[in-house]
């Protein structure tokens, strides 16, 4: 009995005997967050040093044969200026009674119809052609000629533009044209043809010659 009144006493009357303090740590200072600068940079290695001397800059670059692009004439569509070739390809002399320019490559932007049409007038008369068009604007601009008479047998299978629809730039000055008021010099493949068959003589002749040399050793 005596210690439950003891332990009844203890509890009604408590006595602190002691306290618990919490200290709290300061914040630590900017300089505590701040990271450390980042170390400088290497310095650039040095080339390494070579005994061969420059090499040598030529003082103008080579110039190809034949006509220079300045110096030649690029072929427009008149009606949408769409580019359909260039003076480098002119082969042909005009023909007399014909306005155009003779070349023997174009552009891809330069089509044909799949149909022949038949000359009825003029220089034309009487002649199979396909008519040249402008693949961007649909204008007719030219035409291939696949048969006529033997006045215009060189023509065939090359691409012929009308003056009146082609405009020329000239590279050189920087003017515009039209083709029909340019006089362009005449250029033909008679020369190079003459000297292709000459050349094809005398490969002949010199095929022939080995033939002969090969059946005598043979018998």
């Amino acid at each position: 009995m005596e210690v439950r009144q003891q332990l009844e006493q203890l509890f009604q009357d408590p006595q602190p005997i002691g306290a618990i303090v919490l200290e709290r740590t300061p914040p630590p200072t900017a300089a505590a967050w701040a990271s450390p600068p980042p170390p400088p940079p290497p310095p650039p290695p040095s080339p390494p040093s070579s005994s061969l001397p420059p090499a040598a800059v030529p003082a103008s670059p080579p110039r190809r044969q034949g006509p220079l692009p300045e110096e030649c004439a690029v072929f427009h569509c008149r009606g949408c200026w769409t580019v359909l070739g260039d003076s480098l390809q002119l082969c042909g002399q005009e023909p007399a009674g014909l306005s155009v320019l003779i070349c023997f490559k174009v552009t891809s932007d330069v089509t044909w119809e799949d149909s022949l049409l038949v000359g009825l007038e003029g220089a034309l008369l009487g002649c199979a052609y396909y008519l040249l068009l402008c693949r961007s604007c649909g204008s007719a601009v030219g035409f291939i000629l696949y048969s006529s008479g033997s006045e215009l047998a060189y023509l065939r299978d090359l691409f012929c533009f009308f003056k009146d629809s082609i405009m020329c730039y000239f590279l050189k000055n920087q003017m515009i044209i039209e083709a029909s008021k340019v006089n362009f010099p005449a250029v033909t493949l008679k020369k190079h043809m003459q000297s292709m068959k000459e050349k094809l003589v005398e490969l002949s002749s010199r095929a022939e010659l080995l033939t002969r040399k090969l059946d005598k050793i043979s018998m």
